[in-house]
C-alpha cells in the first residue's frame, strides 16, 4: 500500500474484544492490515468497527479508510497478567491527581511520584521489596512533593487522598497514554476509570 497523503505512523487505533470490551490501543496501519484481512476471512484478523476520515490507496487502486476502533471475531480471555509498574500507569491509577492537594493535571508537566515511606526511612525498616513499588508509590504535585521533602506524610502533616495500591489489570487499557489525543469514536467503548481523564481531555482527534 502506498502512504496515505498524511502521515499516519502517530496513530492509534481501539482494540476491542468480542464482547466490546475495550483491550488495548495499535499502530493504525496495523489495524488497517487485519481489518482487510478479515474482509476476507471473517474468522481472522479484526472487524472494523469505527474510522478515521483519511484513507489509503493500496497498489490495486482501491482506497482503504483508516480503522479507529477494531473488534475481535472471537474471545480473548484476559490473562489476569500484573499491570508494569511506571510512572505513567501510577499517573493513571491516581487519575492524574496529587493525593495529597487533590489538584489534577491532564498534561502531567506539574506532576511527580512520591514515596510515601522515603527511602532512607524505608531502608532502616528492613524490607525485603524495593521502595518504589505500587504499594509506596503515590501521584504527587511537585509542589506538595517539595513540601513533604525526606519525611512520611504523618511526620509532615500532610494526609493521602488515598492509600496506594497495586491496580485491576482488567480495568487496564493496554498502550494508553492520559495525554494522548483520544478520538471520538474511542469514547464509548473506554473503561469506567477512564472517563474523567477523557471529560478533561481538550485535545480530540
Amino acid at each position: 500500500m502506498r502512504k496515505s497523503k498524511n502521515h499516519q505512523n502517530n496513530k492509534r487505533t481501539l482494540v476491542l474484544n468480542a464482547d466490546y470490551c475495550a483491550m488495548s490501543l495499535i499502530p493504525i496501519r496495523k489495524a488497517l492490515e487485519l481489518s482487510i484481512k478479515n474482509q476476507y476471512d471473517p474468522s481472522k484478523g479484526l472487524q472494523a468497527i469505527d474510522y478515521y476520515d483519511e484513507k489509503i490507496l493500496s497498489c490495486g487502486g482501491r482506497y482503504f479508510p483508516f480503522p479507529s476502533v477494531v473488534r475481535s471475531p472471537k474471545y480473548i480471555r484476559p490473562k489476569g497478567k500484573k499491570i508494569p509498574f511506571s510512572r505513567k500507569n501510577v499517573f493513571l491509577r491516581d487519575n492524574m491527581t496529587c493525593m495529597y492537594c487533590g489538584i489534577q493535571d491532564i498534561t502531567g508537566r506539574t506532576l511527580t511520584y512520591d514515596h510515601v515511606i522515603p527511602k532512607a526511612i524505608w531502608k532502616r525498616q528492613n524490607h525485603t521489596l524495593t521502595p518504589t513499588n505500587w504499594l509506596n508509590i503515590i501521584t504527587s504535585c511537585i509542589k506538595c512533593n517539595r513540601k513533604k521533602g525526606n519525611r512520611t506524610p504523618k511526620q509532615a502533616n500532610m494526609q493521602l487522598a488515598i492509600e496506594p495500591f497495586e491496580p485491576n489489570p482488567h480495568n487496564h487499557l493496554l498502550g494508553f497514554s492520559p495525554w494522548m489525543k483520544i478520538h471520538e469514536s474511542w469514547k464509548v467503548y473506554l473503561p469506567k476509570n477512564y472517563k474523567n481523564l477523557i471529560e478533561k481531555n481538550k485535545n480530540p482527534v
